[in-house]
């Protein structure tokens, strides 16, 4: 049996913007037909270090428009530049192990892709101002996906470092096809904003009760806590991805942790999830002035999604590496 091993240059040769668009919209699609599973419970930890081991983190999905299963093989809590993470994938009319694909570059791509493809059906109908908090490696993939998915009138992007808030507009403002511009102060960022999109390792909330104007969507994707509670409260819906995922990361973990609300009353809190809205099988939107939260951590599905697509691809013009497994 042969076991093909795909690098991230690999997986960038068969995955591009407007494919990384339809397959997050088509997992999305499989998930609320039922027919994209995350196992339970989403994630698994082992902490090896009393045993002077490393922490790693396993997550398993089944994708059924792929007839794939995998399971991501992380470090926890991220890799360093010594390693590397990667998704392991089965297909489902053998049950063989058909590869192994590095997640590097995977990981940003489809987390940015799924945040697109999970607000795309939320925000009013545009042209849209669009803030954007962060400049690292998903900032940077998810420009060129709202470039193709959105109505953008004027981007502004702000980071927690000037010199690389400023890099990031002049890269991004030869390409785009819509103003792109660096915005150090925070209120000046939202102002008027039809779409806020978090995207930070920040512990303290960026965004604050009055800084969204009515009808904007705000978009929370990283893994502690962007959004002060407040937010929450003055918003007519909540949109998440995965509900238990949503509970235990993020804004919604912290909110948790915080006494603001138990985890039965996040969960019920909850109005739609992504997946329903993106399908276009329950409306994300009520009434021109809500305010939107949508809290996209990302999810195992995406993931294995993107890397049997990469493998399936990859396997028709001979890329990877292939290894004879006894």
């Amino acid at each position: 049996m042969a076991l093909r091993l795909l690098s991230d240059d690999d997986v960038r040769a068969v995955i591009g913007a407007d494919t990384a668009l339809e397959l997050a919209r088509r997992v999305l699609r499989d998930q609320a037909e039922g027919r994209a599973i995350l196992s339970r419970p989403s994630a698994m930890i082992l902490d090896a270090s009393p045993v002077d081991g490393p922490k790693a983190k396993f997550k398993a999905a089944a994708v059924g428009h792929l007839a794939a299963s995998g399971i991501r093989l992380l470090a926890h809590p991220s890799p360093t530049e010594k390693t590397c993470n990667y998704c392991a994938i089965f297909k489902h009319e053998d049950a063989a192990l058909s590869g192994l694909v590095a997640e590097r570059w995977l990981s940003r791509i489809r987390t940015a892709a799924f945040g697109v493809a999970s607000i795309e059906r939320l925000v009013s109908p545009g042209p849209l101002v669009v803030a954007l908090l962060g400049a690292g490696g998903i900032a940077a993939e998810i420009v060129p996906l709202i470039a193709r998915a959105l109505p953008v009138r004027e981007l502004r992007v702000s980071s927690r470092r000037p010199e690389s808030m400023s890099a990031f507009a002049q890269a991004h403002a030869r390409a785009a096809p819509f103003p792109v511009r660096a915005e150090a102060d925070r209120g000046r960022l939202l102002r008027d904003a039809d779409l806020v999109i978090t995207l930070t390792e920040s512990r303290n909330p960026l965004v604050l009760p009055g800084m969204l104007k009515p009808g904007a969507v705000v978009c929370s994707m990283g893994s502690y806590n962007e959004l002060d509670y407040g937010v929450l409260r003055e918003a007519e819906r909540l949109v998440v991805d995965d509900a238990d995922f949503a509970a235990e990361m993020g804004d919604g973990a912290a909110w948790i942790a915080q006494g603001h609300l138990t985890r039965a009353q996040f969960v019920e809190r909850i109005d739609v999830l992504a997946c329903e809205v993106s399908s276009g099988r329950k409306p994300g939107r009520r009434a021109a002035t809500d305010r939107i939260v949508a809290l996209v951590q990302g999810m195992a599905i995406g993931d294995v999604g993107f890397a049997a697509h990469a493998l399936r691809e990859t396997e028709k013009t001979g890329r990877g590496t292939l290894v004879e497994l006894p």
